[in-house]
């Protein structure tokens, strides 16, 4: 498993803790998205477990092990109370019990508060590790209970990174991906389009085949780019064809959001019929500003 340059500082304040038996029962891992927060709670939870950083987490069986993960689009009361049962266990192999939660802002309002019992008065040896890229989204009891440790998004340090990787990137298409040094690394090596090209295309391309790129891959990603985009034309970096005035862009940025927030955080979500809407609506604005349709 990597272990990212930037995210070296915090395995290392943390392997101090453990050295010195200061490590809190409750910690918060709060890594900007794009810049590992997944691999970064495996790391430590591998740490904390005093085992090898080799191994996949979420392929691991260990009996002072837990590792949480969203059922759909949310972690639901049922998995909290697991991790409940567990918390009270004595350790069978390690010297300690870690429960790691991936996408600790997914927490559902039950299964928060049940996680805040288990936060208030945490058992002997027994220690939660929430990741998320979203702190200010959990409940700020949640908060209040846990030590913090904040990865420093260092973009001159990732844009190095990048081109150690041989992805050498216009600042544009940084800025498009948030200046999210993972998201370019992965959208690169699974071979995905740019979007500027495919959002000129669109009032050319068959709804069917306007879809595919985004259903194929990781639609909420997807839309942000498309966001920031957008955000991009408006500052003066144009989308070939793009002609909406700046008040209906705006406007189509708000709905972009929207959808964006609807697919991450509701299972009920129709995910393609929003993206269709989206594609929809796209095209008819630029139509009506002036860009040729088929």
């Amino acid at each position: 498993m990597s272990i990212y340059p930037w995210h070296e500082p915090t395995l290392r304040r943390l392997q101090d803790l453990c050295s010195t038996s200061q490590l809190p029962n409750a910690l918060a891992l709060t890594c900007p998205l794009g810049w590992g927060h997944e691999t970064l709670l495996a790391q430590v939870a591998l740490l904390l477990l005093e085992v090898d950083g080799e191994r996949q987490v979420d392929e691991f069986a260990h009996p002072d092990f837990r590792w949480i993960t969203a059922d759909g689009a949310v972690i639901k009361i049922d998995q909290i109370r697991r991790l409940t049962e567990f918390a009270v266990q004595t350790p069978q192999k390690s010297c300690r019990k870690v429960a790691a939660i991936l996408d600790a802002h997914l927490l559902n309002p039950n299964a928060a508060n049940a996680l805040l019992k288990t936060l208030e008065e945490p058992p002997p040896n027994t220690h939660v590790v929430l990741a998320t890229p979203f702190w200010g989204k959990l409940l700020p009891t949640i908060r209040s209970r846990c030590q913090r440790f904040q990865v420093n998004a260092d973009i001159t340090q990732a844009r190095v990174w990048l081109q150690e990787k041989g992805l050498d990137i216009s600042q544009s298409t940084f800025a498009e991906y948030g200046h999210a040094p993972l998201s370019i690394a992965q959208s690169r090596h699974s071979g995905q389009i740019e979007i500027t090209p495919w959002l000129a295309e669109l009032p050319r391309a068959s709804l069917e085949v306007s879809l595919e790129p985004i259903m194929q891959g990781d639609k909420v990603n997807w839309l942000a780019r498309w966001y920031r985009r957008v955000l991009l034309h408006l500052g003066g970096d144009s989308i070939p064809g793009c002609q909406g005035s700046a008040a209906a862009l705006i406007g189509f940025s708000d709905e972009l959001l929207l959808i964006r927030q609807q697919i991450e955080t509701s299972n009920s979500a129709n995910a393609r019929l929003l993206i269709e809407r989206l594609i929809v609506r796209w095209v008819q604005l630029n139509r009506v500003s002036g860009a040729k349709g088929p």
